[in-house]
């Protein structure tokens, strides 16, 4: 069987990001749908510690920013560990594709809702998440990983008894949130 293979840009505690590539079974699935999924995806299932991983090819871990801190071949990162991540969304899908999803959105009626999410504290750090979503937020929320679009991140810290502000760069406007990060979120009008 052929696999492909996506970039991904995975945090997962404040400050700790991975860089790398995941295997995909096609090139039309979506990460969000991949991570989803009971059983992820694995090119070799057999190289598997965890049931509940993914495995990130040609690996970065970066510190604050895009400081490389340790490079590995290959890194298993459970996704139970995941805040957030994001991926080539652009570049996925195919024009039959996304026509499709513009018909069931329209047979649904899904409308975008706009929303913000606000992450637990954790280490004197939490995330300010921006974003529009699709559908029923209550039916998603039984999901792993719900997607946002539109997205924008802002890294709130506590340093020397100060709170600043940071943003954090996305490569596209395409996020994916773990449903356990959620502290809170509201919806606009």
């Amino acid at each position: 069987m052929e696999t492909f293979r996506r970039p991904i840009v995975v945090t997962t505690t404040f400050g700790k990001t991975y860089y790398g590539d995941i295997d995909v079974p096609t090139e039309s699935i979506r990460t969000t749908d991949l991570l989803n999924s009971n059983s992820i995806f694995w090119n070799d299932p057999n190289e598997k510690c965890f049931d509940n991983a993914i495995l990130i090819h040609d690996a970065k871990l970066a510190l604050e920013e895009k400081a490389i801190y340790k490079k590995f071949n290959k890194i298993q990162l459970k996704s139970s560990e995941i805040i957030f991540f994001f991926d080539n969304y652009e570049t996925i899908g195919d024009k039959q594709e996304k026509a499709r999803a513009v018909v069931m959105r329209n047979k649904a009626q899904e409308k975008m809702k706009p929303v913000t999410i606000i992450t637990p504290l954790i280490a004197n750090s939490f995330y300010d998440i921006k974003g529009k979503f699709y559908g029923l937020f209550k039916k998603k929320s039984q999901d792993k990983f719900i997607p946002l679009f539109d997205a924008s991140v802002t890294e709130i810290k506590k340093v020397d008894n100060k709170w600043s502000q940071k943003r954090v760069h996305l490569a596209h406007t395409f996020l994916g949130i773990s449903t356990q990060y959620i502290e809170a979120l509201s919806f606009e009008d």
